[in-house]
């Protein structure tokens, strides 16, 4: 099978690649952004097929390449606290571009997995026993968070998630023409990411903090939660999707996540688990960002009941094997986050 790949020579795409190089054709479609990638040269020889160095959000770009069996859109811009003020640019590449790839593989009559985001729920499902059900956030004390379903209200609080709202929204119209899969990972991890990326997550920049023997900046009382998945399992699920197409009619829309969730405390210690000291100081730090939320979690039951397969690794496995694989990668000082941080203040975007 003839697979093309946009955002194919970045983290997910690289470790999917190695999943289908054996048996499939594989073109990536990919615009090298120095924030992505180090060093992108090394990025374009890592990818086992043809690198077309295109932007994915242009309608041009799409002239003339020849029609893949299957696309996989993957390219986007990530980065929540980096989406409130670079708002244009997201919405460029992560809107027009999944507009345009849906509508590419509509004229080439072919599959579309479209890699979306846990973003759109926001804070997400909460169950009260006093008002049932609500979305968004708690309506009382007694209300606590819940894994959010595939079927449950769009409350991003991000410019970010609103994009990748919107980038679904999109494939509306493609759905009945050809099979469209969603997926919305939540917080990705492994070996691979841009560790030079201070909008790349909390994981890389305990990292940097671990590698200059400093203690972990864990933003609030540690209480908050996350849902970390390998990247290698999320790969899992694409390469299943890509032999599984999706009926035409209306898109398949996935989880992928643990279904467990991890605070942010239980985050920072497994980070220093994976490290050679094995151990580190944690520090909490009085701090709010634009589009931050409290909880995150993946209801799975919908891929269980496809027969997809289920992560194979723990978030706590997914932590220590990124920190241990990463170790001796080159990324950026601890200081690239504190400056990240710093940029989002003089904005007004943190507190």
């Amino acid at each position: 099978m003839r697979i093309l790949v946009t955002g194919g020579a970045g983290f997910i795409g690289q470790h999917l690649a190695r999943l289908l190089r054996d048996e499939h054709e594989l073109t990536a479609l990919d615009l090298l952004l120095p924030q992505v990638h180090l060093d992108p040269q090394v990025s374009r020889g890592a990818f086992p097929g043809e690198v077309i160095v295109a932007d994915a959000a242009d309608p041009a770009t799409w002239d003339g390449i020849p029609a893949p069996d299957l696309l996989i859109h993957l390219a986007a811009e990530t980065g929540t606290g980096q989406s409130m003020y670079e708002a244009d640019r997201y919405r460029r590449t992560n809107i027009e571009g999944t507009r345009l790839a849906g509508d590419a593989a509509a004229h080439w009559g072919v599959p579309l997995i479209s890699m979306s985001s846990r973003a759109v729920y926001g804070e997400g499902r909460y169950e009260c026993p006093k008002h049932c059900i609500t979305f968004g956030g708690p309506c009382c004390d007694l209300a606590v968070p819940a894994a959010s379903r595939e079927t449950d209200q769009h409350r991003p609080v991000s410019v970010y998630g609103e994009t990748k709202s919107a980038a679904e929204a999109a494939l509306a119209a493609v759905a009945p023409l050809v099979p469209v899969t969603v997926i919305r990972p939540q917080n990705v991890v492994g070996p691979g990411q841009a560790l030079h990326n201070p909008y790349t997550g909390v994981l890389a920049a305990f990292l940097a903090r671990l590698r200059e023997g400093r203690s972990l900046l864990v933003y609030g009382d540690g209480t908050a939660t996350r849902d970390i998945v390998h990247v290698e399992d999320l790969a899992s699920l694409v390469e299943w999707c890509a032999l599984t197409p999706a009926p035409v009619g209306e898109a398949r829309v996935l989880n992928c996540g643990t279904g467990v969730r991890t605070t942010l405390d239980q985050l920072a210690a497994a980070a220093a688990e994976g490290s050679p000291a094995g151990t580190a100081a944690i520090e909490h730090v009085a701090v709010h960002r634009a589009g931050d939320i409290d909880h995150a979690c993946a209801d799975l039951g919908r891929i269980r009941s496809l027969g997809a397969p289920l992560p194979r690794r723990t978030s706590h496995e997914a932590i220590v094997d990124f920190v241990r694989r990463s170790w001796d990668m080159p990324g950026a000082a601890s200081q690239a986050w504190s400056a990240a941080l710093d940029e989002l203040g003089e904005r007004g975007l943190a507190t």
